[in-house]
This record gives C-alpha cells, structure tokens and sequence, in this order.
C-alpha cells in the first residue's frame, strides 16, 4: 500500500520544512566562511604585545603602543615608589584597522547572504513538485535575509536600514500572493 502526502501527519511535513529551512541556513554561513575568511584580530593586533609592560612614553612608543598620559598617582606607602604616569596602550593603533576590515567584511557577508536569500526565495517560488521543498527553500530564503540583515544592522546607516526593511517587506508580500492565493 502507497503512502500519499495527504496521510502523512502535518508535523512531519512541518519538520522536514524546518529541517530545510535549518540546513539550507547552515549550508549559506558554511560558503560564506569559504568564500569570505573573517578578519582575524591577532593578524591586525598581534597577541606578542599584550604581555609587554611599559613604564614611559618612550618604551611604549618603541613597543608599538599609544601612551595615554594619567597623572602621577602616590603610592600609599611612603616606601613605595609612585605608580607610573600613564598606561601604553597596544591596541590604540591595530583596532581602528581591524574594526574597517570588520566593516567591510559584514558588508561583504551581507551582501553574499542577500543574494543567497533571494536565489532560494525565486527558487522556492518556483513550480518544482514538491511543496515542502518549495517551502523550506522560500523560508529558508527570509532565514536568510534576516540573518544578512542582522549581522550588518549596527553598520547600515538609517537609509540602508529603510531599504533592507523595504526588500523584505516586499518578498515577504510577494511569498505571500504566489504561494497563498485565495
């Protein structure tokens, strides 16, 4: 005896919809590490300088840090010597580096994650036969989106904001006329 769509329960269509929705998701984060290392901290700020400790400007310059001037501190303890001036900062020149590749980096990775998105909405939307694939792949593809956007959130600026709400809103509105027409 044939088992048809019709009789199998719905939380199992359900699961397989999510489980496509899930592994789709995975598979677009795993090309996009391939196609997109992440900026690495230790290669802008290497880790040999976090060790280093620099009483005074010169030998924090020559370490490679930025001295940031505090003012002499008095040791409680008459016997005690004074607390240096001041702290060298190792990270004061690498980080504004390593913060614009990061930037650029999210761009990237959002970018590569909306087209995926998209590729997999226009997929879904596709007539293929099987509409639990058709499914998983178009929500798979607002996953998609919604990852994208979350993870460049902070560094799109209130037009691109507007304008990454505007591309969702109209796939979603499209999703919903192709694929629920009354």
């Amino acid at each position: 005896m044939e088992t048809t769509a019709k009789q199998r329960p719905k939380f199992v269509r359900w699961a397989v919809v999510l489980g496509i929705i899930i592994v789709l998701n995975i598979f677009f984060v795993v090309v996009r590490s391939l196609v997109l290392p992440e900026p690495q901290f230790d290669a802008y700020c290497p880790a040999a300088a976090q060790g280093n400790y620099t009483a005074d400007a010169p030998s924090c310059d020559a370490a490679g840090g930025v001295w940031t001037e505090t003012g002499p501190v008095a040791a409680p303890d008459k016997t005690a010597p004074n607390t240096p001036a001041g702290y060298c900062d190792f990270y004061a020149k690498c980080q504004p580096v390593y913060d614009a590749a990061m930037a650029k980096y999210d761009m990237y990775a959002f970018s590569l994650m909306i087209v995926l998105g998209l590729l997999s909405i226009v997929a879904g939307i596709m007539p293929i036969g099987s509409s639990i694939v058709s499914s998983g792949l178009s929500y798979g593809g607002v996953l998609s989106l919604i990852i994208g956007s979350a993870m460049y959130w902070n560094e799109a600026g209130n037009w691109l904001r507007l304008v990454i709400s505007a591309i969702a809103l109209a796939a979603l509105l499209y999703i919903g006329w192709k694929r629920f027409q009354d």
